[in-house]
This record gives C-alpha cells, structure tokens and sequence, in this order.
C-alpha cells in the first residue's frame, strides 16, 4: 500500500510538470504565431462588442450574428470585469469568438480600444451588446460604405431612439423584427443619405478610417463624449458618413443600459446639438466646434505658398499635432514631430533626459505619420558628421499677442505660465506656434497643456505682426490612453 501511495504521489507530480510544460510549449508557440500574424489584414469584417455584466443580452448578439451574417467575419468580445457568466461563456466559445478578459478597473472605452487594436478585418463593425442584428444587415451596410471612396463610416436605421436612425416599426415583439426585416432589408442605394451625425450603438467602418481618425478618447467622462470626439475627428478630416436607409436593425431598448448610451447629435441650423449633459470634458478639449468645423473649409498655404487641398493637408488626426515636440509610443521609443512626418531620436527614453518630457500617443496615430530617415552623413576632413535638423523643426516656437496680462510672461515660471495661458484664453486670446510666415492655433487651453507648451518659450508679438502670418490648421490635442496602444 505504501510503494502503491508513492507510485501515486510520483504520478500526479509528473502530471503537474507534463501539464505545465505543455502550457508553455502552447503559450510559445501562441506568441510565435500572433507575431507571425501581426498587422495582416483579412478581407471581411471584424466585429467588436465590449460588453461587462450583460451576459444574456451578449449571448443573444453573437448568437443573432451568427445566424444571420454571411459575409467573412471574426467576433471580438473584450469583457471588463464581469461577475455574471459572461468569461465562462467566452470560455466556452473560444473556437467561434476571439475575445479579451480585462481587469475590473477597466472601462468601456479601454475595452473598445482593445477590440479595435485586435481587429484584423478590413471593415470594422462596432456593437452594443444590445443590439439585435438581423437578415442582410451587414451586405447592406457595406453596399453604402464602399458605394464611394470617401465614405468612411455608416450606420444602420433602427427603431431605437436615436434621431435621423429611428423608423416606425410595425411590430412591438422582438420575435416580429425577423420577418418585418427579411421584407425591409432589399438593396436600395435611393434610401442611403449622407449625414453629420451617427449614433454609436452600430457603426461601420473601413479600417482606413481608424487609422487615421485613431482610437477613441479615454479621457471622455462618457461614452457620449467619446463617441462625438472620434466622429468629430472624422469630420475634421473630411471623411463622410452616411446612414444606410435601407439597413435595419432591431434594438432592445428595455434593456439598454445608460453607461452604454452613446451621443445623438442632430444638426440644427448649421449647429450641432447633443442630448448628453454631461459634455464639460468635449467642450473642454474642442471648445466652440461650430467655429472649428467651417475654418477646416479653407485651404491652408504651406511656407513657400503652395496650396494644399484638404486631403493633402489632413491625411491624419495626427497632421494636427503641432510640429518639433516629443512624442512617445507605446514602444518607450521617442519621436520628434516634424514636417511631413516623425524622426526617431536615438538614446531618448520616456525619463526625457535633456529634453522637454515626450507626450504618449497611440501607435495608430505614429503609423499615421510617415517615418524620416536619419539625415545623411556630411564628410569633412575624413570624419563623418549628421547634417543639421534645421531650428525651425527641432524646437517649437510659440508665440501670443501682446496684451496687459503678458508683461510678466518673460519672469514667469513653467508652472506660472499654465496659469497664465488659462487666464489668457479666459480672456479670449490664444497661444500659437508659428515658423517661417504661418502661425497655428492652439485650440484650447486644454491642447496647450497637453502639449506641455508651458514648457517652451513663448514670444510677445504685436497684434499686426500676428496677423501677417497665415494661419494653418489647429492643434488638437490627442487621445488619453490608458493601455498599451
């Protein structure tokens, strides 16, 4: 019995070292094959549903998915802390969904992100977890995206209340939205109509889009706010949305939860109105958007004259970023920003060193930017020397009008210059950069700050010497990031 109970002992060690050495083999070769895969793109769409506590309104979404998409597609599933059967459902379906468990003080907007990050398709589909796809929701949504190459995103109608989205529905059982779909689900290009709105509880996209727009704003108190901050980017850069009139999906209003609900914006007048209340950190990041959106209208003139059109000019979020700061990557690596694109700075880390402190932004927003080489190696007396950045890119230059308030700027502090370039747009002014006869504006003090601009020395220039530059487009600030995008 004894040499029986060893034999035993002896069995289940071997089982725990065989397990764990297996787990590693498939954790190795797991990470083999994901770096393999790395930034290769499929011809279908990758739907993403962040989801945390809504198990049977999740459950029901995939499975109307897969009862009722044809086309190529993954489903990515990003959960933030679910307590209610949600993971051991993802567990289960492993095969059919990809999916990412995060942390419980993850939130909506930094799970989205993880969805968006993981995402291999060309088109993008984001869904609430209420939402109940049905028959050739998604052929017809993408007849509309690809109908021309500068739509860049669309939405679906529904009998949700979401503004210029919402139709009458003839029926008031979910179980009756089936049928009513299948008659109203035709191919009909006359019902698409172009708008400046979308509601985010379905959005289509093409992986262009996100590209150059970059993820969503983890900084936003809500998704309303995050959801009108990346649309208005997507406006900013001149990429249009439509909605898909002749794509219905049902909604399960009942039981919609309101950290879901996202912004219905409608324009009134020529202005933008949203429902959400809760818009201080939107207002605070774009201030006054109706003036921002006509001035992108006009063309901008480079140094030497030149006129760019809006699409050679704004080919990114990234191309309003301001020109000779630090930025960082999720890397740890650091970049300077310059015209055109962004110089890798070797020996600089995230501790700064001698430079001003980078500013973190997404590796969506750095692959928007096209990478400069080193410069060329200058000879002389047989001993090779980099050939000179010139001042202008290297050390941003920042000016303001003169006024009252700026007769102590000179004696000022960094930390005092943050107070004081508060008080100088309380008052209605602005901070600029400006080079060789242009000037940009920051556009609110929120960009200022985020761009550590008080940080670097600031010029006092007569009202008329401002004025004489031209004016470029503005500095916006870029997404809060929480993770590792």
């Amino acid at each position: 019995m004894k040499r029986l109970s060893i034999q035993r002992k002896h069995s289940k060690r071997l089982g725990k070292k065989g397990y764990w050495a297996g787990h590693k083999r498939g954790q190795e070769q797991g990470c083999r094959l994901g770096q393999a895969s790395f930034g290769k793109v499929f011809e279908g769409v990758s739907i993403i549903i962040p989801s945390c506590n809504h198990f049977h309104q999740l459950r029901a979404c995939i499975q109307r998915i897969e009862e009722h998409t044809s086309h190529p597609h993954e489903i990515i599933v990003v959960d933030y802390g679910s307590a209610d059967g949600t993971r051991t459902y993802l567990l289960r379906k492993s095969i059919a969904v990809r999916y990412a468990l995060l942390k419980k003080d993850a939130h909506m907007l930094g799970s989205l992100n993880q969805g968006l990050m993981m995402a291999k398709g060309k088109t993008i589909a984001v869904l609430e977890p209420h939402v109940m796809v049905t028959p050739g929701w998604l052929d017809r949504m993408l007849e509309c995206l690809y109908s021309d190459p500068s739509m860049g995103v669309v939405g679906p109608v529904t009998n949700g209340p979401f503004g210029e989205q919402q139709i009458e529905v003839p029926y008031i059982n979910e179980n009756e939205a089936y049928p009513f779909a299948l008659t109203y689900n035709i191919s009909n290009p006359a019902a698409w109509r172009e708008t400046e709105s979308l509601a985010g509880f379905c959005l289509l996209l093409r992986r262009e889009t996100l590209e150059k727009t970059g993820y969503w704003d983890e900084g936003c108190h809500s998704g309303q706010e995050a959801a009108a901050d990346w649309l208005l980017r997507v406006r900013l850069l001149g990429i249009r949305m439509a909605i898909a009139g002749d794509a219905f999906i049902h909604y399960a209003e009942s039981d919609r939860d309101t950290a879901y609900r996202f912004p219905q914006m409608t324009v009134k007048n020529g202005s933008m109105e949203e429902s959400s209340q809760n818009r201080s950190f939107f207002v605070q990041k774009w201030g006054d958007i109706n003036k921002l959106l006509p001035s992108q209208k006009l063309a901008a003139a480079e140094p030497d004259g030149k006129v760019l059109s809006s699409k050679e000019k704004h080919v990114s979020a990234a191309s309003f970023y301001p020109i000779g700061v630090l930025v960082e990557g999720p890397s740890g690596a650091v970049f300077r920003l310059e015209r055109g694109g962004r110089r890798l700075l070797d020996g600089v880390r995230a501790a700064g060193d001698e430079y001003a402190a980078p500013v973190r932004i997404s590796q969506l927003d750095l692959l928007a930017l096209p990478r400069i080489p080193k410069p060329e190696a200058a000879v002389s007396g047989g001993v090779e020397a980099p050939v000179a950045v010139p001042a202008e890119e290297s050390i941003p230059v920042l000016a303001a009008s003169e006024v009252e308030s700026t007769s102590m700027l000179p004696t000022l502090t960094p930390a005092q210059r943050k107070q004081w370039i508060e008080v100088l747009y309380a008052e209605g002014s602005q901070l600029y950069q400006i080079g060789n006869g242009w000037k940009r504006p920051f556009l609110t003090s929120y960009a200022a700050m985020i761009w550590r601009a008080a940080d670097y020395r600031i010029r006092l220039l007569s009202p008329g010497d401002l004025s004489v530059l031209v004016e470029e487009q503005p500095i916006i600030a870029p997404p809060v990031l929480q993770g590792h995008l």
